[in-house]
C-alpha cells in the first residue's frame, strides 16, 4: 500500500472520529434539551393540575383553606396554598386567591388563580334580619330551618327565624319556626324563644353593600353592568321579570314600590337610597330566591327562599307580612345570590388565571 493510500485512509478514521464525537455530543445535547423540556412541562402540569383540584375541593367546602403539600401528580410534585380577606386585605370577601407549584427535576413553575366563592354574609343573622319592631299578621309563615333552592326541608342547618336590634309582634295566625344548636323548631305561634332573636346589641349595617361586607358602591356597580341580567333603575316600572343577578332599585326620599310579581326571580334585590326610608310593599305572587335588602319591606304575600334584611329603624306600615307569604331559609339561595352578585356563576368562578 502507497503512503498516499495510508494518508488517505488516516484522514478517514480522524473525519469519521470526528464526526462520531460531533453525533455523540449532538445525541447528548438533544436529551439534554427533551429532559429539560419535559421537566418544564411535568412542572406546569403539576401547577396546573394542583389548582384544579384546589377550585374542586372547594366547590365541595367553601371554608376549604387547608391546601396540598408534596402532592405527586405525573412525574413531578405540587404545593398549593389559599389565601382569602382573612389574610389579605387587597382581596373582597368573596375572593380567593390560589397560589399553585409543580415541581419536577430541577425545574419549578407556579399558577396564581383568583377565584370568587360563595359566601355566607355575617349580617345575614336570621330568615329576617331586622333594625326595627318586626310584626308578622295574617297566615305568614317565617321557616328559617334550611331548605335548598326548590324550598324543600333540609334538617338541623337552619338559622334563627327573626333578628332584630329591637323587638318582635307575632301576630294573626302567623307562625315563625328556625333552628338552634343544630335542633330544628318548625314554625307555631307563639315561636320558641329559641330561634328569636330580640334587642340584639349588633351593629347593623347602614348600607346594603356593608350588609354583604363590599367596598361601598359595589351592588349598585354590579346591577349597572348588567352582568347576569343585573338591572339598575329608579322607576321600578322599567324593571324586566323575571329579576336576575343584582337588581338594584334606588328610590326618591319616601319612594314606595308596590305590588310586585316576582315570577320567578332570583339574586339579590336591593331596594334603597341615602335616606334609608325606600320601601317595598306588597310582594303579592311569585317566588324570590335569594337575599332582599329593602330600607323598609311591608306586606309579604309571595314566597321568599332565602333571606331578607330590613334597615329601616321606623317601618312605614303595620307588618313585615300577612296573607299567605313565606320566607324559607336558604343556605343554597344566599350562597348563589353572593355567588351572581360578584359577577359568579352560582359556585366557584374563576377571575383570572396567571401562569
Amino acid at each position: 500500500m502507497g503512503k498516499y493510500s495510508l494518508i488517505t485512509i488516516a484522514g478517514f478514521i480522524l473525519s469519521f472520529s470526528l464526526t462520531r464525537g460531533n453525533m455523540n455530543r449532538t445525541s447528548s445535547d438533544i436529551a439534554t434539551t427533551f429532559f429539560t423540556h419535559y421537566e418544564v412541562a411535568s412542572a406546569r402540569t403539576s401547577a396546573n393540575s394542583s389548582a384544579y383540584m384546589t377550585l374542586a375541593m372547594l366547590e365541595e367546602d367553601l371554608a376549604w383553606r387547608t391546601g396540598y403539600s408534596g402532592v405527586s401528580i405525573g412525574a413531578g410534585q405540587s404545593w398549593t396554598s389559599l389565601t382569602d380577606s382573612g389574610t389579605d386585605t387587597t382581596l373582597r370577601v368573596d375572593q380567593v386567591r390560589i397560589s399553585s407549584r409543580g415541581v419536577s427535576g430541577t425545574i419549578s413553575d407556579t399558577v396564581v388563580v383568583l377565584a370568587t366563592v360563595p359566601f355566607m354574609p355575617g349580617s345575614v343573622r336570621g330568615a329576617i334580619t331586622a333594625n326595627s319592631v318586626v310584626t308578622t299578621l295574617g297566615n305568614l309563615s317565617v321557616d328559617a330551618r334550611d331548605h335548598d333552592l326548590a324550598g324543600t326541608l333540609i334538617a338541623g342547618n337552619g338559622t334563627l327565624g327573626i333578628s332584630t336590634t329591637q323587638t318582635v309582634n307575632q301576630g294573626g295566625a302567623s307562625d315563625i319556626g328556625g333552628t338552634s344548636g343544630g335542633t330544628d323548631y318548625p314554625p307555631v305561634k307563639p315561636a320558641n324563644p329559641l330561634i328569636l332573636e330580640e334587642n340584639a346589641a349588633y351593629t347593623f349595617p347602614t348600607t346594603p353593600d356593608e350588609v354583604l361586607d363590599y367596598p361601598a358602591g359595589f351592588l349598585k356597580t354590579m346591577a349597572q353592568s348588567g352582568k347576569n341580567g343585573g338591572q339598575y333603575v329608579t322607576d321600578p316600572g322599567t324593571l324586566t321579570f323575571p329579576l336576575s343577578g343584582v337588581t338594584y332599585v334606588e328610590l326618591a326620599d319616601g319612594g314606595l314600590w308596590q305590588s310586585i310579581d316576582f315570577q320567578n326571580s332570583s339574586g339579590v334585590l336591593v331596594v334603597h337610597n341615602t335616606m334609608t326610608n325606600a320601601a317595598i310593599k306588597n310582594l303579592n305572587n311569585g317566588t324570590f330566591t335569594g337575599l332582599i335588602i329593602a330600607d323598609d319591606i311591608e306586606k309579604i304575600h309571595s314566597t321568599i327562599i332565602g333571606a331578607i334584611v330590613s334597615m329601616t329603624t321606623s317601618p312605614s306600615g303595620n307588618c313585615i307580612g300577612n296573607g299567605t307569604g313565606d320566607v324559607l331559609y336558604s343556605n343554597a339561595a344566599i350562597q348563589q345570590a353572593t355567588s351572581v352578585s360578584a359577577g359568579g356563576d352560582g359556585g366557584v368562578t374563576v377571575i383570572s388565571w396567571l401562569e
